[in-house]
């Protein structure tokens, strides 16, 4: 499964989610209209299996405290679940990038037995065993140059 979030330019401020956030095809912030999909991949052909509009907090009258708000990250949850509901257990799911440096989520996806694949920040640190089940926290960037 492939979790994805892909914003477009939009100009004016009467479409829904309409907002200023930064946007990486473009390399600064700006108006922008942004969905989270999910896809079935099979090494060959993807099919999309859910999409969602994500709502900016400005196009809500209390922001971010409205009842209504959603972050990408729970609304990737959200998509994801509807799928595994559905009956279909991937084998692993790719997550872009933001959701996978956001601890909740990727809680989220261990709680549902997921394996993931995504990006790791510098400064991201994770958990390593020995063998005999010990564990040493160090920073990616640390470990790469060990």
């Amino acid at each position: 499964m492939i979790l994805d979030d892909s914003g477009h330019r939009k100009s004016g401020n009467f479409t829904a989610g309409v907002g200023r956030q930064y946007m990486v095809e473009i390399g600064k912030t700006d108006q922008v209209i942004v969905t989270l999909t999910t896809h079935y991949y099979d090494g060959k052909k993807s099919l999309s299996l859910d999409i969602e509009l994500y709502q900016h907090s400005s196009s809500f009258p209390e922001g971010k405290k409205d009842k209504l708000f959603q972050k990408k990250p729970d609304l990737g949850i959200e998509l994801i679940d509807r799928s595994l509901d559905r009956g279909y257990h991937p084998g692993i799911v790719l997550i872009d990038a933001g959701h996978d440096n956001n601890t909740t989520f990727l809680k989220k996806l261990e709680e549902s037995r997921l394996k993931y694949l995504g990006a790791v920040a510098k400064n991201r640190k994770i958990l390593i065993k020995n063998s005999s089940k010990e564990g040493k926290e160090i920073r990616i960037d640390e470990l790469a140059k060990s």
